[in-house]
């Protein structure tokens, strides 16, 4: 009925209300702001488990980091029409004093794809791996005991850059500089790491 009546507006010469209403519709349905990330695993500002936490000790101390390495479920909806692809970059802005750091780089996420499951991030050939700093696509946080919780945000983008066109093993900051004038849409979402000072995950805040 919607598009029978814009093709009556249009025929009849109301050119300035077809292109009004068509303009319209076309930013209720898909425009950069409705592309939304979530997560399965924690909702916006909660805080990650023990399993998404890092292996091995702490390049900062003498402590274990607890985990396993698993990186979260999110999930997306809303992307625009021209998608060719998805990325996803988890930071850490807590890290290094305040400098930041980068957790989590994957790309060639099919434009098909709505989600990425639980421990996809470093399955060798599911999607292609970025260089989060320590060669892999993904490491877990690896927080101090009885100290301050950090905050990690993800970050979901929709690219126009179709699949096998980036390299494997890009930094952040190589990624970044190729997707310049690629980005359609970024999406958002926030979890926190804590652990009491017996090297347990707080699953809540203090």
């Amino acid at each position: 009925m919607r598009n029978r009546l814009l093709l009556t507006l249009c025929a009849g010469g109301m050119a300035a209300a077809c292109y009004l209403i068509w303009g319209s519709g076309a930013q209720a349905v898909d425009h950069p702001d409705l592309f939304e990330l979530t997560s399965p695993d924690f909702p916006d500002n909660g805080m990650l488990t023990e399993a998404n936490a890092g292996i091995g000790t702490s390049p900062r101390g003498p402590w274990a980091c607890g985990g396993q390495n698993m990186s979260p479920a999110l999930a997306w909806s809303h992307a625009p029409a021209e998608t060719q692809s998805f990325a996803i970059i988890m930071d850490d802005p807590d890290a290094a004093s305040g400098r930041g750091g980068n957790h989590w780089i994957m790309y060639d996420v099919p434009p098909s794809a709505k989600a990425v499951a639980r421990g996809d991030a470093n399955q060798a050939g599911k999607f292609v791996s970025g260089n989060s700093g320590n060669g892999t696509a993904y490491h877990g946080a690896c927080a101090e005991p009885g100290a301050k919780a950090h905050h990690f945000i993800f970050f979901a983008y929709a690219l126009d850059i179709a699949l096998g066109k980036l390299k494997p093993g890009l930094t952040k900051a190589e990624f970044v500089q190729q997707i310049q004038g690629h980005n359609l849409a970024e999406a958002s979402i926030m979890a926190r790491y804590q652990r009491t000072a017996d090297g347990k995950a707080m699953l809540s805040a203090k």
